[in-house]
């Protein structure tokens, strides 16, 4: 039985509104999900910064390996969050200095450079053979 085109335009369309209404969902979900992650790796940076805080002000009274002792944290732990405190963060990636975009064209703090010195041209011998120095000939 062949069905009309009235008949199929309706079965994808329900099926279109099907995909349709999961696509939104998960699509909701994904973002409500990303948005949590972000509010939780925010807090995390924000416990692990403090952490850091604590363990360098108490650094004259106790060490890491004597805390991880009597706290059951790793010491690794321990020392990257002391460390993080300590290094100031970097922003971004490192740029070396005098060049755009490290390509080797100056950059806008580099003078532009120079053309290399001209090769020097031959001077013109001003004497065959004596270096430029006139011989005078004497007659007898």
């Amino acid at each position: 039985m062949v069905n009309t085109d009235e008949e199929i335009t309706r079965r994808l369309e329900e099926r279109d509104s099907a995909r349709r209404a999961r696509r939104a969902q998960t699509a909701s979900t994904v973002g409500e999900l990303a948005r949590r992650h972000t509010e939780l790796a925010e807090q995390l940076a924000d416990l692990e910064r403090e952490l850091g805080e604590v363990l360098t002000a108490a650094g004259d009274v106790i060490d890491v390996s004597e805390l991880a002792d009597v706290t059951d944290v790793p010491v690794a732990d321990l020392t990257r969050w002391r460390d993080q405190v300590a290094k100031p963060a970097r922003g971004g990636k490192r740029k070396r200095p005098g060049t755009a975009k490290n390509n080797g064209t100056p950059g806008k703090d580099t003078p532009a450079a120079t053309a290399p010195p001209a090769a020097p041209t031959p001077a013109a011998p001003e004497s065959a053979g004596n270096g430029g120095v006139a011989v005078g000939a004497a007659s007898s």
